[in-house]
């Protein structure tokens, strides 16, 4: 059995997403992607104008809660050089 994480896109929210075709054409380059810090598409449903990503889940928890924790006790908080780092990473995997 494997976990997967599902993302819902709000195309109300979303310009870049007016019709089925669009999210299909954002699909196609997604799933283009390789590396190692970005989590590869597993797959994708469009149905009943819903649009859904599916990638493979990754139980460390999501990037944007550790960046941005409330409680700095928490022993995941990151250090300056770390999120520098992440920036970085993130910066040369977009390119």
């Amino acid at each position: 059995m494997q976990l997967l994480a599902v993302k819902k896109i709000d195309t109300k929210a979303s310009s870049l997403i007016q019709n089925d075709e669009d999210f299909l054409e954002i699909v196609s380059s997604i799933s283009r992607i390789r590396h190692g810090n970005i989590a590869e598409l597993a797959g994708y449903c469009s149905e009943h104008g819903q649009h859904l990503l599916v990638y493979k889940y990754f139980g460390k928890g999501a990037l944007s809660d550790i960046l941005h924790l409330a409680d700095e006790t928490d022993k995941r908080e990151l250090s300056w050089n770390v999120r520098v780092k992440i920036a970085l990473g993130m910066a040369r995997a977009l390119e």
